[in-house]
């Protein structure tokens, strides 16, 4: 270990440098919250979070089981945390990041706990790493359950690396409370539980046994929830008349061998390629030592626990579902950098690629007509002024916004983005019914005969282009 550590800690590394690299993680993600703390609910935070949350708000926390119409079977902790801090501190904007920003602290502390399993600089670079990936930075700047998710499960790795028994029961539960893939979290925590630390523990049922000591609350408390919920709704996930059903469609081989080049995609996506790359390589070099990494179990438990709903429905494939996956190539890539034998200029290449790869997916925008994961990218912040001025417009001109047609993430009371009170919103998208259409370069569910329908026949009355975003304002000819 020694002879490793020498070669990341060249002479010329300062504790000046240290210091910076330390610095840098906290001032991007704190930098990046604050410049977001207004930005209006977007993508699937306007379900997850403001109308879950609205409904407990104006119920005033009588009912547990949210209604059928915004109801994805998650448990809905995050949303009745949201509630009670609307309920304590107003209901705004502000507040609702406000409210997410104690998860962006503890995400941070996390990554910089989990670091002291490095012993080179890696330990300033880990959070780095980590704090500049677009997918942690897109999700911090909305009111994103998973941000609560991604910080717990970190201390859940605490938990399981430092033997924290009790930490890890507290992380267990806290999870099982935000979502579904809360639940899944705590499975790959147990699974991590059982082979980390003991050689050959796993071989052994009374290992996996004692291991799932302080898991059993949150087991109870999952089964509890899930076991009323379908008594008491008769279903789990979704439903017949579920807005979401068809995500959940079971493709076939096609479908399969299709989702899997989209699961390829969100692996390597927004300068992720980079990471990947660099795994590869250096893995290839240590074969022969992988199986005493303390991190390569981590990497095949989340994928082997993600990647099944990944290929099997149709449209379950956004890359904030990987953040445990994301979270774990990481780690394993800075464990095999500090363990590689190769030169420490060689080193230093790598690493400046992968950083490089990574700030530089934040900027990452794909021609028109090929979608984007935009609630995982901080690209997608101008959308908010562009849609600003469109509904300024509207307003102007006295055009009911019942009369422009829009896709998602758009459709519905403006009250759901903007917490405003304004009940009016963008219809359903139905060019033969719609007088106007919202065109914007985040909506991905404009088909190609719509796109061209709408570019060759319809007149475009609002044109603006910010950051390599584009919105129209398009009228019926």
């Amino acid at each position: 270990m020694k002879k490793v550590k020498s070669l990341l800690q060249p002479k010329e590394w300062s504790r000046t440098g240290a210091i910076l690299l330390g610095i840098a993680p906290v001032f991007i993600t704190i930098a990046v919250w604050l410049l977001s703390c207004r930005h209006p609910f977007f993508w699937d935070t306007i379900q997850l979070a403001s109308r879950q949350a609205q409904w407990y708000y104006d119920q005033h926390f009588k009912y547990l089981l949210l209604p059928d119409v915004i109801d994805s079977g998650h448990p809905s902790g995050f949303g009745m945390y949201l509630a009670l801090c609307w309920q304590g501190f107003g209901q705004s904007l502000l507040v609702s990041h406000l409210a997410v920003f104690p998860f962006v602290i503890l995400t941070l502390l996390g990554l910089f706990r989990l670091s002291k399993n490095f012993d080179s600089y890696l330990i300033w670079v880990f959070p780095l790493l980590v704090g500049i990936d677009s997918v942690f930075l897109g999700q911090i700047s909305l009111v994103s359950p998973d941000v609560a998710l991604f910080a717990f499960f970190i201390w859940g790795l605490v938990g399981v690396l430092e033997k924290r028994s009790g930490l890890l029961l507290f992380c267990s539960i806290v999870l099982a409370i935000i979502s579904l893939r809360g639940m899944m979290a705590v499975l790959a925590l147990y699974l991590f539980q059982v082979v980390n630390g003991q050689d050959g523990g796993w071989r052994r049922l009374g290992h996996w046994l004692r291991s799932t000591l302080p898991f059993i609350p949150a087991g109870l408390l999952a089964l509890a929830f899930l076991g009323y919920h379908a008594w008491a709704k008769s279903w789990v996930g979704f439903h017949s008349d579920s807005p979401w059903r068809e995500s959940f469609t079971v493709v076939g081989f096609k479908g399969m061998l299709k989702n899997g080049v989209v699961l390829a995609w969100r692996i390597a996506d927004y300068g992720r390629v980079f990471l990947v790359l660099a795994i590869l390589g250096l893995a290839f070099k240590q074969l022969k030592t992988l199986k005493s990494n303390t991190f390569f179990p981590l990497v095949l438990i989340t994928s082997l626990i993600q990647v099944p709903h990944f290929l099997l429905f149709q449209g379950v494939s956004a890359h904030r579902y990987l953040l445990p996956f994301y979270l774990a190539l990481h780690l394993f890539f800075c464990s095999l950098l500090e363990q590689s034998q190769v030169k420490s200029k060689t080193k230093s290449i790598i690493l400046g690629l992968v950083l490089f790869g990574l700030a530089s997916g934040n900027f990452w925008i794909y021609p028109p007509g090929i979608a984007q994961g935009w609630d995982s990218t901080p690209a997608h912040w101008p959308h908010f002024a562009l849609r600003k001025e469109v509904i300024e417009y509207l307003d102007q001109h006295d055009i009911p916004l019942d009369k422009v047609g829009a896709t998602f993430p758009e459709i519905g009371p403006l009250h759901w983005r903007d917490l405003n009170g304004r009940q009016d919103g963008f219809s359903p998208l139905n060019l033969s019914q719609n007088e106007y259409v919202y065109f914007s370069s985040v909506m991905n569910d404009f088909s190609d005969e719509d796109r061209k329908l709408l570019f060759e026949k319809w007149t475009p009355v609002l044109t603006l282009k910010k950051a390599g975003l584009k919105t129209i304002l398009f009228k019926k000819p």
